[in-house]
């Protein structure tokens, strides 16, 4: 059986009109009870956790917890840690006679086995709420603990004197109490209502008439009864008589289920044996039903001293552990009494361990818990409950009792709980959960050792990043099953014309340093075909090469005409004759270049000038030209050919691919995204502008200093596999949260080829050169 690890039942007292008859005076008093089952109908009750009550030690609990009043109806927590109850103590509501009325009060303690409780509070003091100036009968929370079914009297909704509520938590308080309406109320007294843990029955006392008290006359016969929730309609079902079984022609009151669904306790003046008063019993389902289609229960038994008394007991309670016992008494054989009813501990002699099994639902992409429906199933007993989760609760707490791993010749040592999370955003998801037996134990420190199991349940998914791109052309060409980056090298032959200016920086006649110069010892190893780097790096070079041609071929000369820039330098100034200088002793000191072979001028614009008005063209106005002449025209040619460029061209295929995204969780909760990539193990780009809820991205394989993958493998080597992209998809929640897709790999690889090209682009080297 599985029950939550709070499950909270407030005893109350309700009194009735004066003169009416009751148990013991003018008062009827409700009550309430919880306890954990270990025992099946069909074994012999005694064994259990009262099967030696020799060992019984009770204790009155003192003024903390009661007064002079009526103190009566304590419920314990599953935990042992938390007392609820009911008193008229002052703190209660005032009635219209200005007396305290009766209102449900809890108080905490720091130990399941500590008799010390801190000073007890009202548990609501809300105008309309449940405890109200009148009287407030008893009260059973729900297994979900967020459901109060609790009794009114006189109220404007009444059906009869006394009624049936409920009411819900909404936040931090109770919700307007709903009368239950007429399949479960009457126009007679109807009272001490007790739910089951899946809410699926009501159980409570009425003096409705009955089969003992056909006309429903007096207060002497009170019957216990019931009715079943129906799913279908959505309404609880007509009330049903539990029978002679249990209900007999005095008084049977304060019923209670227990957590298993199958042990009901009560109270009752009318079964024998009897000690005196209202004594305490206990039934159980037989599993059998009678002709009437109701289920039997076994043959009450009485509870033994010295927990029942000649006085009046009621009010019985036990935690989860069953190693306490609370309840209610007149009882002044005991030291400490305080008032006309008390609440009363017994430490119980014998233990049964639960296990608790912890369940909370976790969204899997940013761990944080999410709301969800629950449904737990006893996959040996076939027992199915339903709760829920949501931000405040985050865990639902259950507890195994000793009839979930079956009875009789059926009971096993374990069981397995199939608990399913669903959530209308995630989805779907089960979990089995396989539970062990703990046993009973006799020693009450290790009973306090509860056995837990946690489990969490993970909906939602983590963002999707896919890669998706075409074929390149070499594995289609190939009809390889290659996929992924191909950066083609392709061995090109490139000529550019030699363009023979040396451009200057604004009213300067320095060399700029972009230019590359050396000493006369380097020019004997100097070959104007030799020369590394790409076409800029053989271009600053251009003093070099003139200098190494015009050594090798002697019957050429050379002119030096220095230029400005009219427009910002002045031409009669002596910048351009230092232009041309700086050129004429470069190539007679460095080159050996002889002084008759060369002649310098100097002059403002250039005689075939770039155009003014372009800021390029501005700039190559500033520059000294060669002009060269003499020898033969294969001499000329040879002199001023085009440059040679041998260097590799190295381009991506294809020129792009789309990442394709998936955020996992809810589009509607997203903040942001991005794409990181990485090579290497180092970063090489995060793209940022992806949006939210866009389904794909293009990318075009740059780095964030717009380069491409540029490795190379050993010269001559016609393929090779370089460092892959590593990409991931990082999805940003609005609470913050980060998420991280699985890796994605793309794989790269470089290739060899050859062409020849010739440029004759002049005007685009000039401008790419100044």
């Amino acid at each position: 059986m599985m029950q939550r690890l709070v499950t909270v039942c407030v005893g109350a007292l309700l009194l009735f009109a004066q003169g009416r008859a009751a148990a013991s005076n003018s008062e009827l008093y409700l009550y309430g009870v919880t306890i954990e089952s270990t025992v099946s109908a069909d074994e012999d009750s005694r064994g259990d956790i009262l099967e030696d009550p020799r060992k019984i030690r009770i204790l009155n609990l003192g003024k903390v917890i009661n007064h002079k009043g009526l103190d009566y109806g304590p419920t314990i927590s599953a935990d042992g840690k938390t007392l609820y109850y009911v008193s008229n103590r002052q703190g209660s509501r005032v009635t219209k006679d200005g007396d305290f009325s009766h209102d449900f009060w809890s108080a905490k303690k720091d130990n399941n086995l500590d008799t010390i409780f801190y000073a007890p509070v009202n548990i609501d003091t809300v105008d309309a709420g449940v405890n109200t100036i009148m009287n407030e009968g008893v009260a059973s929370i729900a297994a979900d603990r967020q459901t109060l079914y609790f009794t009114g009297c006189n109220r404007p909704d009444g059906l009869g004197d006394c009624d049936i509520y409920v009411a819900e938590i909404e936040g931090d308080r109770w919700s307007k109490p709903r009368n239950l309406g007429r399949t479960v109320n009457s126009e007679f007294w109807d009272s001490q209502p007790t739910i089951t843990p899946d809410k699926s029955r009501l159980y409570f006392s009425s003096n409705r008439p009955s089969p003992t008290n056909p006309d429903g006359e007096g207060d002497d016969d009170i019957d216990i009864w019931y009715c079943d929730w129906d799913d279908d309609l959505g309404e609880w079902k007509a009330a049903k008589n539990m029978g002679p079984e249990v209900n007999t022609a005095k008084q049977e009151v304060s019923p209670f289920i227990g957590s298993d669904g199958y042990t009901l306790f009560f109270a009752s003046n009318g079964l024998l044996p009897n000690m005196g008063g209202l004594d305490f019993y206990r039934t159980k389902k037989t599993g059998e039903k009678d002709r009437d289609g109701r289920e039997k229960w076994s043959k009450p038994e009485q509870l033994p001293a010295p927990i029942n008394t000649n006085q009046d007991e009621q009010f019985i309670s036990l935690p989860a552990s069953g190693d306490v016992l609370y309840f209610s008494s007149r009882r002044t054989d005991i030291s400490g009494f305080q008032g006309d009813l008390d609440v009363f501990m017994a430490f119980i002699p014998s233990y049964f361990r639960a296990v608790n099994v912890i369940v909370n639902v976790i969204d899997e992409c940013t761990g944080q818990n999410i709301p969800a429906t629950l449904t737990f199933r006893n996959n040996k007993t076939a027992r199915t409950q339903k709760d829920s989760v949501d931000q405040q609760r985050t865990e639902n707490n259950l507890i195994v009792s000793n009839d979930d791993y079956g009875t009789g010749a059926t009971r096993e040592d374990s069981t397995t709980l199939t608990v399913t999370a669903y959530s209308p955003n995630y989805g779907e998801r089960s979990i089995v959960i396989g539970v062990k037996d703990p046993g009973k134990t006799t020693n009450a420190s290790e009973a306090n050792q509860q056995t837990e199991i946690r489990k969490t349940i993970t909906l939602g998914q983590r963002p999707v990043l896919n890669a998706e791109m075409e074929f390149s052309r070499w594995a289609k060409k190939l009809n390889n099953s290659f996929k992924g980056l191909v950066m083609e090298e392709r061995a090109t032959i490139q000529l550019y014309p030699m363009l023979p200016y040396v451009f200057f920086d604004l009213n300067s006649s320095a060399m700029p340093s972009r230019y590359k110069l050396i000493t006369a010892s380097q020019t004997n190893g100097f070959n104007d075909e030799l020369l590394p780097g790409g076409t800029l790096d053989k271009y600053y070079h251009v003093l070099n090469i003139f200098g190494y041609r015009l050594r090798k071929y002697p019957n050429v000369n050379v002119e030096l005409v220095g230029c400005v820039d009219e427009k910002n330098e002045d031409k009669n100034s002596s910048l351009p004759k230092e232009r041309a200088q700086l050129v004429y002793d470069y190539l007679k000191n460095v080159w050996g270049i002889e002084e008759g072979r060369m002649k310098m001028s100097a002059r403002g614009w250039p005689e075939l000038r770039s155009n003014p008005k372009d800021s390029f063209g501005i700039v190559e106005n500033r520059r000294t030209e060669l002009r060269f002449s003499g020898g033969s025209a294969d001499d000329l040619w040879e002199v001023q050919r085009p440059i040679l460029d041998n260097d590799p061209t190295v381009t991506p295929d294809p020129d792009q691919m789309t990442w394709t995204l998936k955020n996992g969780i809810d589009d509607g909760i997203v903040a942001s995204r991005r794409i990181e990539v990485f090579r290497n193990g180092q970063p090489w780009n995060v793209l940022k502008e992806v949006g939210t809820v866009d389904p794909s991205k293009q990318w075009d394989w740059y780095n964030t200093d717009m380069e491409y993958p540029k490795e190379k493998g050993p010269e001559g080597t016609a393929e090779i596999n370089l460092n892959p992209f590593k990409a991931v998809l990082v999805v940003t929640s609005k609470n913050g949260q980060e998420c991280k897709s699985d890796t994605v790999t793309i794989p790269v690889k470089r290739i060899s080829s050859k062409s020849m090209g010739v440029d004759k682009g002049l005007n685009s080297l000039s401008k790419s050169i100044i």
